[in-house]
């Protein structure tokens, strides 16, 4: 079990919410724009005094960071959901890219739905058959290739519609494409899946809640965000209000890197210790 994101990887998104070039941040911080970069591209882990002087200028929380890059954190391995559902987590490669797509199973109607597919649709397909079920939802959290490049294939094998939020552009496959609005509530079986608004890695990225669990997307990684490519102040607003205002226990199933909790994210992700949720 490995982190999405390194120290480089955080200093990045960092500087992308501060608008940042290396040289800014190389300035603010007392350190060389060739070391920035050593940073940025794994080639160097500076010692723990210099990792909390960039926290500080970054307005990051100096003990996680520095925790993160020594690899002495990782989230404690998730607990089931007291639900009536299986989550079943697969482990697929775009390229050489893993990338990690769910099945939520109602266990008294055995009625199944994909969230995100991937871009090895293969995969999806054999494990549902393993398990002898038939997804008829398709939950998409964004619809950028690595997390909607499936769903041409899923769509024919399955034959059912796919929920993308409504200012989420639009993929390519589907044959029966339904928007999600707000306040809407997606069943399954016996199911409850509530929405949740998490924008700023996409215009209209999304996120699933059901019961005590959270199927993130790209919004928050164990220790670290999502790229904001649609607005980083959106991002970050998106997380600390619908995401980690939610009971600590709540579980977060990212599309990247290992499963966590709400509580773990808010003791230990440089971007959110320290912070008030409300």
């Amino acid at each position: 079990m490995e982190l999405e994101d390194e120290l480089g990887d955080i200093l990045g998104k960092a500087r992308d919410g501060k608008r940042w070039t290396q040289a800014d941040l190389a300035k603010s911080a007392g350190l060389s724009v060739g070391d920035i970069a050593r940073i940025e591209n794994y080639e160097w882990t500076p010692e723990e005094k210099v990792i909390f002087r960039i926290a500080d200028v970054l307005d990051l929380h100096g003990p996680s960071l520095s925790a993160i890059a020594a690899g002495k954190w990782l989230p404690e391995k998730e607990t089931p959901d007291p639900g009536p559902f299986n989550i079943i987590c697969i482990n697929v490669l775009m390229g050489l890219y893993p990338v990690k797509c769910y099945l939520l199973i109602c266990r008294e109607t055995r009625a199944t739905a994909v969230v995100d597919t991937g871009g090895n649709p293969e995969a999806i397909i054999k494990k549902a058959r393993d398990l002898g079920v038939k997804p008829e939802k398709i939950l998409l959290t964004h619809t950028h290739p690595d997390h909607a490049g499936g769903l041409g294939q899923l769509t024919r094998e399955f034959g059912c519609p796919t929920w993308v939020d409504k200012i989420e552009p639009r993929p390519s496959g589907s044959r029966d494409l339904r928007m999600i609005d707000d306040d809407d509530t997606i069943t399954l079986g016996k199911l409850n899946i509530e929405p949740v608004a998490t924008r700023g890695h996409t215009p209209g990225g999304i996120s699933y809640k059901i019961n005590e669990s959270v199927f993130s997307g790209d919004a928050i990684f164990a220790g670290s965000i999502g790229r904001a490519n649609a607005s980083w102040f959106g991002l970050f607003e998106s997380v600390t209000q619908n995401l980690l205002t939610l009971p600590d226990k709540t579980r977060l199933y990212p599309g990247h890197g290992p499963a966590t909790t709400v509580g773990e994210e808010k003791q230990h992700n440089p971007f959110f210790c320290g912070k008030v949720f409300q």
